[in-house]
């Protein structure tokens, strides 16, 4: 099967290396400040393919291809045309625009995100990443810290685990009523985004999961607190809010590809393998 790999950051790399060894013809397209394995060719335009990788997330803020190891931008629209009809076309986080896009062209359309497997591997790299992330910026050791995670999706829930077994005092905040009882049962106590502002007060370290807004107020937070923003964009936490509150925010979007990329490429990997195999038996 002749494959092209486009954009993406370290992970791509690897991945290509784990499809040639699989026997495929991999090419990669806007990757040209990456060495590539041996084996794998780069082209300066996409050609037509079988299969088409694209990264996760596929697109970056301006709606182009996600290609921070590439030199130019460009549209995956271009991308499609190339590839031909038939092409099977695999990303993560792929916009509705895109698979319209994908299907007027004959194409079919695969979202790792809607791979269990690489959902829950991929939420695990990412709190792992966030625990490390936090202990890197931390003055205290997390054991003497104060610790509110910010909501109760895959991330939040593994984060709330890995952080437990390090923190004793760990708590959840969820708009989510059902949520918040359930964290409490399990053993993290749970506060409602509207709780007073002295308890927010009292922590030193808020990890934001959530894909919207739920703290009510950053003002509410010492100067001192740790700020971590892992959900996808636009996130929880305002940037421009939390300058005007005088508090640090570290955005760490795609922690699986700078934190663990190995281990993330092989979730990748399997996705696809298993996306790949669906294609051919069902044809």
């Amino acid at each position: 099967m002749k494959i092209l790999i486009c954009g993406g950051d370290e992970r791509s790399v690897l991945l290509a290396g784990m499809l040639k060894d699989d026997g495929h013809e991999v090419l990669c397209f806007c990757m040209d400040k990456a060495q590539l394995p041996d084996g794998v060719r780069a082209v300066s335009s996409p050609e037509q393919a079988d299969a088409v990788i694209l990264p996760v997330p596929a697109e970056n803020a301006h709606g182009l291809l996600n290609a921070p190891l590439g030199s130019q931008p460009c549209r995956i629209e271009h991308i499609l045309d190339c590839a031909g009809c038939g092409a099977v076309i695999i990303g993560g986080k792929i916009s509705a625009q895109i698979k319209t896009s994908a299907a007027e062209r004959g194409q079919r359309c695969f979202d790792y995100m809607k791979c269990p497997n690489f959902t829950v591997k991929n939420a695990a790299i990412t709190a792992e990443g966030a625990v490390s992330e936090l202990m890197r910026r931390a003055r205290s050791a997390l054991c003497d810290m104060r610790i509110l995670v910010v909501g109760w999706g895959r991330i939040g829930k593994l984060l709330i685990n890995k952080l437990s077994a390090l923190c004793p005092a760990v708590y959840l905040m969820s708009v989510n009523t059902e949520a918040r009882a359930l964290a409490a049962e399990l053993g993290c106590p749970s506060l409602p985004p509207d709780c007073p502002r002295e308890i927010l007060h009292g922590f030193d370290a808020v990890i934001n999961t959530a894909p919207a807004q739920v703290i009510p107020d950053l003002t509410a937070f010492r100067d001192s607190c740790i700020l971590l923003e892992l959900a996808s964009a636009p996130g929880g936490i305002d940037p421009a809010e939390a300058a005007d509150a005088g508090l640090d925010l570290a955005v760490l979007r795609a922690l699986p590809g700078r934190y663990a990329p190995k281990s993330a490429s092989e979730a990748m990997y399997s996705a696809v393998s298993d996306i790949l195999k669906g294609v051919d038996h069902h044809d």
